[in-house]
């Protein structure tokens, strides 16, 4: 790593370490830290064995490579004035992705799938299991954008379908499609972001009052949804789904 690249890395994880002393505070801070470090403990390890071994297993499966975390330290290009506040990206679990899909229980076809902070592409991929009437992923990530439009090629040799939309955007102001809406999240943005995004979503439909609901899995930040006018619509183990009516 060069020392400009360094710098900006550095610079970077400031930024993080700032954004998430004051959302969360110092404890929550040296927490995270650990869990960086390895040292989470015996509940975390456990975790990342599971996730591990079923992010092997997917990419096995379609050969593609959507496992691991993605950090935006480092990253170029990225849209938007959002870095600080863009958490790191991990990929989607295939099970839970599945029991969202059988508890909502919509009308999928009739539903366009929008993944906002979609990284490098699983839930998109998870999605073309079901027949949503379209799939689109925003990033503000260019290299993964790319990466996810990669992994949607190499699923499509699979058997998957391959008209799946990756575009490079900025998720506060991501012009949305018409007509029914599925908007999926998993914890992609720190609250500052978070609150935007309900925002957003909430003036898209006031313009077009069209079905429109938010799927947002590890919703650490959900006041941000609820506070703004967003209503409970069901909720599973680590998930919920919410409606807005005003």
């Amino acid at each position: 790593m060069n020392k400009q690249s360094l710098v900006g890395s550095l610079s970077f994880h400031l930024q993080r370490a700032l954004v998430i002393r004051s959302e969360f505070g110092l404890r929550e801070l040296i927490v995270r830290l650990l869990r960086r470090l390895g040292l989470g403990g015996r509940e975390l390890a456990a975790w990342r064995k599971q996730k591990l071994e079923a992010d092997a297993e997917f990419d096995r499966k379609f050969g593609t490579d959507t496992a691991g975390v993605q950090n935006l330290a480092g990253e170029h290009g990225i849209v938007g004035e959002n870095a600080k506040h863009g958490l790191a990206h991990i990929a989607s679990d295939p099970l839970q992705f599945r029991q969202i899909m059988d508890a909502l229980n919509l009308p999928i076809s009739d539903y366009t799938f929008v993944d906002l902070g979609c990284g490098k592409g699983r839930a998109l991929l998870l999605a073309a299991q079901f027949p949503f009437k379209t799939i689109i992923g925003v990033d503000f990530v260019p290299s993964f954008v790319a990466a996810a439009r990669n992994n949607v090629n190499a699923a499509a040799l699979r058997g998957l379908r391959g008209d799946i939309e990756v575009v490079v955007g900025d998720a506060t102001q991501f012009v949305l499609p018409s007509g029914a809406l599925l908007i999926y999240l998993y914890n992609p943005f720190g609250s500052h972001v978070v609150g935007k995004v309900a925002l957003h979503l909430r003036e898209s439909y006031r313009e077009d009052r069209r079905p429109l609901v938010v799927v947002y899995a590890n919703p650490v930040h959900l006041i941000e949804f609820t506070s703004c006018g967003w209503q409970f619509m069901t909720e599973g183990s680590g998930w919920v789904a919410l409606t807005c009516q005003s």
